[in-house]
């Protein structure tokens, strides 16, 4: 059977939906496989559990920190729900440590539970300048995420290397939240969800009157997919929670807009970090199982290969989606062209947010960044310096994604810390 480039297009528009810039469920029928499929391989720490037996978009259990308590509809966003003192991560200088959960929205409006964890140095005056920062989370499992991963010692691929940054802000006597924000179900590429979590996670720090941060300001970073839900917060800020005093955002590596992130990749040949794309989809199925139902449209392998990318982390979803395609996984592509499909892109695309972020923007990337439209968040940035923001937008001298990471870490870190300083907004917007 053959499909029309426009509908091949259209698959990897969802696949492709890399929360992270790095690009590159649950279900299925209990029907016979077809004949012979290859079996992945085993990998360490992740098993593969049978296929489904009912359609419908698999979750990883969130645990008992997210756990809905009775009276979570009627709580402001942002509100605390508990909160639980932990040990400092261990590559961080010692600090005081809380992981708090609070009230925060799904993206239709709904309520759910939201885990942010905030470190601050032992003895530390009342409102203190305090960092959200938005770690990289390529991911479907919550171990993934850094409520978990931070203490993680024996998962080593869940293990991040972000707690040795933590100590840059601690270390100059900031606070830092680092919030969960794929929210509740992993929901991997939902970026407006995630930029309200960010946000509430912001709310419930100030409100947590243990760590005297009431008055306190906030700056906002993030890189890749990190960047994507900083990205989102600073946008809808303005809208969702004006109340919040957010001095500046730091955006690094920052895919806006979706579809043109899909054009990038390309639609008829594997590719290497395919896993990652098929990850993304599925993520945004879990966040909106009624308008993206992924999983009934996948085959026997695409069903295989969701069920060992149920809990797992980036290391492990790339290796389960090496080499494959969207042409692989898929049985049919019909709801591809549905207008609801059109709307949750543009919903999770930056470049199509109605919102303006308000606070000052410090943006940095590769100016050849294989896997990002620069032309598309030039183009935001632009529309952000016409509304008034102030834009300070630096192509740093690296050849792609990651190395644009290092090269834009310290000149960023000290625009924070200007901004926590009240000292003036450099910009150099272009239009």
């Amino acid at each position: 059977m053959f499909f029309s480039p426009r509908r091949r297009h259209l698959f990897v528009v969802l696949t492709v939906m890399l929360g992270g810039a790095l690009a590159f469920g649950t279900v299925g029928t209990a029907v016979a496989a077809p004949p012979p499929v290859p079996v992945l391989p085993a990998l360490p720490g992740v098993t593969t559990p049978p296929l489904p037996t009912n359609i419908g978009p698999s979750v990883s259990d969130p645990g008992s920190l997210y756990r809905h308590p009775a009276d979570l509809a009627s709580m402001a966003p942002g509100d605390v729900i508990r909160a639980v003192k932990r040990p400092n991560p261990f590559r961080t200088i010692p600090s005081e440590a809380w992981q708090i959960a609070f009230r925060t929205n799904n993206s239709h409006g709904k309520p759910m539970v939201g885990v942010t964890m905030v470190l601050v140095p032992f003895n530390h005056r009342a409102d203190i300048p305090v960092l959200s920062y938005q770690m990289i989370i390529n991911a479907m499992g919550m171990r993934c995420q850094p409520s978990q991963s931070v203490y993680t010692t024996t998962d080593w691929i869940a293990s991040p290397v972000d707690p040795w940054g933590f100590n840059f802000a601690l270390a100059r006597g900031w606070g830092i939240a680092i919030p969960d924000h794929l929210g509740e179900k992993t929901a991997y590429a939902a970026v407006r969800m995630s930029g309200q979590v960010v946000l509430d996670g912001i709310r419930a720090t100030t409100r947590f009157s243990p760590l005297r941060l009431r008055k306190s300001k906030f700056a906002l970073s993030g890189y890749s997919g990190g960047g994507m839900a900083t990205g989102a917060a600073s946008t809808l800020q303005a809208t969702y929670a004006p109340e919040v005093n957010i001095v500046g955002s730091v955006w690094g590596g920052v895919p806006t807009n979706l579809t043109q992130m899909a054009e990038v990749i390309g639609t008829d040949n594997s590719h290497p970090a395919f896993g990652l794309a098929m990850a993304a989809s599925l993520g945004l199925e879990r966040e909106y199982p009624k308008e993206l139902p992924i999983s009934s449209h996948l085959n026997w392998l695409g069903l295989q290969t969701r069920a060992q990318m149920a809990n797992a982390c980036t290391n492990e979803i790339l290796a389960v989606g090496f080499g494959k395609s969207a042409q692989m996984v898929a049985k049919n592509f019909d709801m591809l062209n549905a207008p609801e499909t059109r709307k949750v892109l543009a919903l999770n695309s930056i470049a199509s947010m109605p919102e303006i972020a308000k606070a000052p923007v410090f943006e940095f990337h590769s100016p050849t960044d294989p896997l990002i439209s620069v032309k598309s968040l030039d183009a935001t940035m632009k529309r952000y310096c016409r509304a008034g923001t102030k834009v300070y937008q630096l192509s740093t001298p690296a050849p792609e994604h990651l190395s644009a990471a290092a090269v834009g870490f310290f000149p960023a870190y000290e625009w924070m810390a200007d901004r926590f300083a009240g000292k003036p907004v450099p910009s150099n917007c272009r239009g």
